[in-house]
């Protein structure tokens, strides 16, 4: 036995490369056929008559190679296949005999290895078509009797659909698919009855008609029944009267149908009728009596007329539209009364169906309007047991319009327009007229709930609002109703206000209180004022925007602001507005000056830094000159002896220019502007500001020795200006850098020796 293994690589591979192969192959034997330039046509022509041979050929233009792929061709018409075959380069349908059926679209159509293509389509016509032939069993009938007819289109072919005519009128229509069709008539019509036909080929985009057969003449002979209809006693009956309808057929062997419009009144077989004891008028009109035989209709027609004894009432009131407290006439009256029946009828007027006492006149009453005689109304006349009933009228009396009531819709101002409301109640329409004084402005008509008279007009002066009067009216010509004067509060416009202050805006201190008065000259309360801080330099123009609002029945207010600080320097402005408009004031700017305590304790803090210094200078100098003595008492050789008194005199001397000069050097360190230098500093950092300080000058008074030993002084005072630094500010407080007061220190110095070292 031979081991089973399973298949080695190799065999795979050799596997792989036949299929390899087989694959180009089969892409080269796509790649071997090409159809190009397909198209049809038609021999001898695209457009032929009836029974013309045609062959329709279809040809293309193909290329192969080596290999013989099979090629399917087939030709279409209107998307319906009618020919295949292969492996032709030209392929042809033949038509024997062209019929109006083979009228149509056609394509040549190829495919081959999955590919697939078509002409363009060709349309064949073929004109001409086979006149059709009509066959009846029958020429002689009677009526009801059917006739069994065939229409023929021999010769051609196709979907058909044929019609039956009878005096040109079409009876019949049905499809067939074959050239020949049987159709079942039945002729009513006595007498002589011409029957035709005709044919249609239904094609895909219409059908093509026939022309008619020839005619065939039926003969129809009528059944031999006889109806008759009978009125008695006459054709024309009044009402109330007695009547009869009767119907009868000849020979007696059918049913007999008595009809009136559409109505069966009876049906019986061979008679029937219809009697009425008293005849209305709905009993007038056409009767009819009908006999059916096969399939026929026997008919005898008579008309009955209906004579009134009288018109049905008609209600009327005079007048039509009264008013509450008219007199009202009701009047109840028939028309077209038969004298020659009846010479009296009786009527009768109800009110809500209760029947109301008729007084002396026999067909009116007399009724007061007023809302105990409204409601609905109808009215009866009778004659010979015979009663007739008017339509029902709706009775309503209309109410006289009210005093008008006169007012405005919305604000009035002065010099704008407004409008005028006129409103009374009563019956609709009202007309409302609008007086200023005695001169008419207008009239409206108001016809439905919920309308409003409204008129458009304006005052200069606010006197004239007492002018304006409504008028109503709702009863033609007849009666008015005036109204009242016009009362409405008038709005004027304000003027623009002014703003004001206590104190005035260059005595304004800080730590005092500030009142804002608003006035307006003229204009209507209530008014309400608004004020406005809108900033200063310091606030970097912010700060309250809206300061407080107020409403008054006056044409001022005001509002205090209790304590001022220096961020409350800058613009203030009010507005006033009410109804008739709105109005700013001009700005006006306030600066908070410093307080006045502020000002002493700043000249008294001055002063004591003067004094400080002046002292400071003193100990210093004094210090100095206690050094330089010792040094001189043990340097100097001895010298002639002085007096006592000179070298007294030339110590003070000495002392004296020394103190002048160290005053100006004092001076000068006071009342410089420039920064000082780094070693002063540290001295003068409670007097200097690094927020930039106020400035202020005060007047300091140089000390005068007091030593009687000593030389004197002259009396006077030196100027001297002293520059000092208050205490930092607040930042938000508005400071004035550049501030600075000056005050004078006098000093009058006697012209000394300079002092020996």
């Amino acid at each position: 036995m031979w081991d089973r293994k399973r298949p080695s690589h190799s065999m795979g591979t050799c596997h792989h490369l036949n299929f390899l192969l087989l694959f180009t192959c089969l892409v080269r034997v796509k790649a071997d056929v090409s159809v190009d330039n397909v198209h049809v046509s038609f021999e001898p022509s695209h457009s032929v008559g009836r029974a013309t041979q045609v062959t329709v050929i279809c040809h293309a233009d193909i290329s192969r190679g080596q290999s013989f792929p099979e090629v399917e061709f087939s030709i279409v018409k209107d998307n319906q296949v009618v020919m295949n075959t292969t492996n032709e380069d030209s392929w042809e349908y033949p038509i024997a005999s062209a019929r109006v059926s083979d009228i149509g679209t056609y394509k040549c159509l190829w495919s081959t290895l999955g590919k697939k293509g078509s002409s363009d389509g060709g349309e064949l016509k073929v004109t001409g078509m086979a006149k059709p032939t009509l066959h009846l069993d029958k020429r002689s009938i009677q009526e009801g009797d059917e006739v069994k007819a065939m229409c023929s289109a021999r010769g051609e072919s196709g979907e058909f659909v044929f019609f039956f005519f009878l005096d040109n009128k079409q009876v019949h229509k049905d499809q067939a698919k074959s050239s020949s069709y049987d159709a079942t008539l039945q002729l009513k019509k006595s007498g002589t009855n011409k029957l035709t036909c005709r044919y249609n080929v239904r094609l895909l985009s219409e059908d093509v008609k026939s022309n008619e057969s020839e005619a065939i003449i039926v003969v129809v002979r009528e059944i031999n029944v006889q109806v008759s209809l009978n009125i008695t006693p006459s054709k024309t009956v009044f009402e109330v009267d007695a009547f009869r309808v009767s119907c009868e057929v000849s020979p007696q062997m059918f049913d007999v149908t008595l009809m009136k419009g559409g109505t069966i009144l009876s049906s019986r077989p061979n008679r029937t009728e219809h009697r009425s004891t008293g005849a209305v008028t709905g009993d007038a009109g056409e009767y009819m009596c009908k006999v059916e035989v096969n399939g026929v209709s026997k008919i005898a027609k008579e008309t009955l007329t209906v004579k009134e004894l009288f018109s049905a009432p008609t209600l009327t009131s005079e007048p039509k539209e009264p008013f509450q407290g008219d007199w009202v006439q009701l009047i109840c009256l028939s028309t077209n009364i038969s004298v020659e029946r009846t010479r009296e009828v009786r009527y009768s007027i109800f009110r809500n169906g209760n029947p109301l006492p008729m007084g002396n006149q026999p067909d009116r009453l007399g009724v007061r309007a007023g809302p105990d005689t409204d409601g609905n109304y109808t009215c009866s006349a009778e004659a010979k047991s015979l009663s007739k009933k008017s339509p029902v009228i709706v009775f309503k009396s209309k109410v006289l319009a009210s005093k008008p009531q006169i007012s405005v819709k919305g604000t009035v101002i002065l010099g704008h327009n407004f409008q005028i409301k006129c409103n009374s109640s009563g019956t609709l329409p009202i007309n409302y007229t609008l007086y200023r004084a005695n001169a008419s402005l207008g009239t409206q008509s108001v016809a439905r709930a919920g309308q409003e008279a409204l008129f458009t007009t304006a005052i200069s002066s606010r006197e004239h609002i007492g002018s304006f009067w409504c008028r109503a009216q709702n009863s033609g010509a007849r009666k008015h109703i005036d109204g009242s004067r016009l009362n409405a509060f008038v709005v004027e416009p304000l003027s623009k206000p002014l703003l004001t202050t206590l104190p005035v805006p260059e005595d304004v201190e800080e730590g005092k209180e500030l009142i804002l008065i608003c006035n307006v000259q003229s204009g209507s309360p209530p008014i309400t004022f608004k004020w406005f801080f809108a900033g200063g330099a310091s606030s970097g123009g912010g700060g309250r925007p809206h300061l407080h609002t107020g409403t008054v029945d006056t044409n001022f207010s005001n509002h205090t602001i209790q304590w001022l600080e220096m961020k409350d320097s800058g613009e203030y402005y009010c507005e006033a507005s009410n109804p008739a408009n709105k109005a700013t004031s001009e700005r006006i700017a306030i600066r908070v000056r410093l307080a006045t305590w502020k000002k002493g304790l700043i000249v008294i803090v001055c002063l004591l830094v003067v004094a400080a210094l002046v002292v400071a200078v003193i100990v210093r100098y004094k210090a100095k000159r206690g050094k330089r003595e010792e040094t001189t008492e043990l340097s100097v050789k001895p010298a002639s002896p002085k007096s006592d008194d000179s070298i007294a005199v030339n110590m003070v001397a000495h002392e004296t220019a020394f103190l002048n000069k160290a005053s100006v050097n004092v001076g000068t360190s006071v009342w410089t502007t420039d920064r000082p230098s780094s070693s002063d500093s540290s001295d003068r950092s409670s007097v200097h500001s690094q927020h930039g300080p106020e400035v202020e000058y005060t007047e300091v008074v140089h000390p005068q020795p007091v030593d009687p030993a000593r030389v004197p002084l002259k009396k006077g005072t030196d100027t001297v200006y002293s520059e000092l630094q208050t205490g930092p500010q607040d930042p938000s407080e508005h400071v004035d850098n550049g501030a600075v007061e000056y005050a004078e220190l006098n000093h009058d110095l006697p012209e000394l020796p300079e002092p020996v070292d």
